[in-house]
């Protein structure tokens, strides 16, 4: 299994996300700090680092960028956030973060997104999500026009025998 670094400043929520994961048969090791998580990257390099977005002093954003400039992609980062995945997806992928789990996920969504398995906590699959629905926003704020309504309607009537 893997090697996960659970770094969060809120000392329970750290405990009770390693003893999540540590339940799923991977090696945790708990960090209370940005700084605490890179001595401990020094010392031993995780596979996986579960990272508190919202820390005081040094971010979670920040701690990835530091990670991603001296480690490289060698290291799957998870972001867990209370913010909603859209208004933060942009700033997370920016920051070098792989995928992201809110801090209530489910444990099967923190099991996948550990593991690196496709799905809606994967950046990638937000981002697109994002955009789509942005695209689905715009389309349906044009369509308003009651006068385009009624134009597509009846040019779809005079297409059909």
């Amino acid at each position: 299994m893997a090697n996960v670094l659970v770094v969060d400043d809120i000392r329970d929520v750290a405990d009770s996300f390693c003893e999540l994961v540590s339940l799923f048969g991977h090696d945790v090791r708990v960090a209370y700090s940005a700084a605490e998580a890179l001595t401990d990257i020094e010392d031993r390099i995780p596979d996986v680092a579960l990272l508190d977005v919202s820390m005081p002093v040094v971010d979670g954003l920040q701690l990835a960028r530091q990670i991603r400039h001296r480690w490289g992609p060698s290291i799957r980062l998870v972001a867990h956030t209370a913010y909603p995945r859209v208004s933060v997806a942009p700033k997370l992928a920016a920051a070098g973060f792989n995928s992201f789990v809110s801090k209530s996920a489910q444990p099967l969504e923190l099991a996948f997104a550990i593991q690196g398995r496709p799905g809606k906590w994967e950046l990638r699959t937000a981002l697109s999500d994002r955009r789509s629905f942005s695209r689905a926003r715009a389309v349906s704020r044009r369509s308003t026009d009651s006068n385009q309504r009624f134009a597509r309607v009846t040019d779809y009537a005079a297409r059909t025998p």
